[in-house]
């Protein structure tokens, strides 16, 4: 028991004087190398000392002739335009509360932008159980398919997760869902 408590002893100790070697800052005149792939930055001036001016063969000539293909520079260009606030068009008949627009003037014309939810789509009475079933006990996903609601519900209507619905389940689903008929 002794050796045990003296190894893991020995051990604490050389992982604290590992920590402490590793803790230790780089002498005060020494600057630590760069990361890889970086350059090597130059050693910093001594106090008192006026850094260089850079050579002048360092600069890149600026007389260089402008490319036509190239858009004119910032300060030659004209100021845009200031943006046109426009009132807002009369929503579009039949569209749901919720919806915004806008209409801008761009250089290409008007342009008008209209956010909302999609309408909904008509799906009409759901059908009786017995024409999606086609004459068996339950409906099948592939026989779902042929009423868009009751596909897009198929995992809420299957409320045992057979695979299937019954018609206990499908009666609860149109119940629910607001799937009008049967």
């Amino acid at each position: 028991m002794k050796k045990q408590v003296r190894a893991v002893a020995f051990g604490a100790s050389l992982l604290l004087a590992g920590a402490a070697i590793a803790q230790n800052a780089p002498p005060s005149g020494q600057v630590p190398p760069p990361p890889p792939g970086e350059a090597t930055p130059p050693p910093p001036p001594p106090p008192g000392a006026v850094p260089p001016a850079p050579p002048a063969d360092s600069m890149p000539p600026t007389t260089q002739a402008p490319d036509p293909s190239m858009p004119p520079q910032a300060t030659s260009a004209p100021p845009p335009p200031p943006p046109a606030n426009p009132p807002l068009p009369p929503p579009a008949p039949g569209a749901e509360g919720g919806t915004s627009g806008t209409t801008m003037s761009t250089p290409q014309g008007q342009v008008s932008v209209n956010s909302g939810p999609a309408p909904a789509k008509p799906a009409g009475p759901a059908p009786d159980f017995a024409t999606l079933a086609g004459g068996k006990g339950s409906i099948s996903e592939a026989q779902a398919s042929a009423y868009p609601l009751l596909a897009n519900d198929f995992q809420y209507a299957d409320s045992n997760r057979d695979g299937k619905i019954s018609k206990a389940e499908y009666q609860r689903w149109v119940s629910k869902s607001g799937a009008s008929g049967q």
